[in-house]
């Protein structure tokens, strides 16, 4: 069955579909349309996979048709995560595909409501007619099918700290980074790890803060990696700590031992899901913090005065 299926949103936006797909690749011929970089991620797992931003979508929120197709003609089933108050979007799809089914979803389950996104969205799509299962695929990507798809190996010996996200009410201030750093670096059973901090477009302002008040040849700096580069770094982590950010969830899927610290956003709805996760919610960017930080880190790694991470059921 040929299925369309929009979702146009950031890196974590786009991670959150991906257990619904990865349970539906190998029963359905999916197109999913959505953005950069997220869409890296989800080709191996779909048929095609679509830019949002390139010509032709647009046609999705005009009012008037310009005698113009949508890129995809053809799809028995359409769903699209949008809000479309209007009805404008519906009333497109069902025009430019006239034999598919049409279905319209929230892009994100209601405020409050205790549902993972992940789960949240794979549940939209067995409402669709879909035959996904949302349990299993949870499960599927706690267990890091990523992992085995990408045939990732490697010695674990960095700690990469990734200290931004798309949002700057999710993320603690620089200072604190800069401040975890040097502990890390004064804690002897941690010191065998190479520190790499992780950054993307939205903390290009953080390469020379970091650089001019760490001034250490041990750190290496890596700036909007690709997408190869980027699945080499975090496969070679032993650990990995972030915000609440796509890297954060593309770690933790990866199988890579994960400590997301989360400031603003509902963990029950957007914890990173994989095999070894730890979430750390609602402290301070202070003493208290570092020390939850160092007992979760050596509770990857085993070490004694560790506290093992936390699970979050979904």
């Amino acid at each position: 069955m040929n299925v369309l299926i929009i979702r146009p949103g950031a890196l974590g936006d786009t991670l959150m579909l991906l257990p619904a797909l990865i349970d539906l690749s190998d029963r359905e011929t999916i197109t999913f349309v959505g953005r950069e970089p997220g869409l890296d991620f989800i080709r191996p797992w779909v048929y095609c996979a679509m830019d949002m931003e390139r010509s032709g979508w647009h046609r999705l929120f005009t009012n008037g048709q310009d005698g113009e197709s949508l890129p995809v003609s053809k799809a028995e089933i359409a769903a699209a995560f949008f809000r479309d108050q209007d009805g404008v979007i519906r009333s497109n799809l069902r025009s430019f595909l006239p034999d598919a089914t049409v279905h319209l979803f929230r892009s994100l389950p209601p405020e409050g409501e205790n549902v993972h996104v992940a789960r949240y969205l794979a549940e939209c799509l067995k409402s669709a007619g879909l035959p996904v299962d949302p349990v299993r695929s949870i499960e599927a990507i706690q267990s890091g099918i990523l992992r085995k798809k990408y045939g990732l190996s490697g010695r674990r010996n960095k700690i990469v700290l990734h200290p931004g996200s798309g949002s700057l009410e999710k993320n603690h201030p620089p200072e604190f980074w800069s401040n975890l750093f040097k502990r890390l670096c004064s804690e002897t059973d941690l010191g065998s790890l190479k520190p790499v901090f992780l950054l993307g477009p939205a903390e290009e302002s953080l390469h020379s803060y970091f650089k001019d008040r760490l001034q250490t040849n041990d750190i290496k700096m890596l700036f909007c990696p690709g997408k190869e580069r980027l699945l080499k770094t975090l496969s070679e982590a032993a650990i990995c700590l972030g915000h609440d950010s796509g890297i954060t969830h593309l770690s933790a899927m990866l199988g890579t031992p994960t400590v997301a610290l989360f400031k603003k956003n509902n963990a029950v709805q957007w914890g990173p899901l994989g095999p070894n996760v730890t979430v750390i919610q609602n402290k301070e960017p202070g003493r208290e913090l570092i020390e939850s930080i160092l007992k979760a880190l050596r509770g990857f790694l085993g070490m004694p005065g560790s506290s093992l991470p936390n699970e979050l059921h979904f």
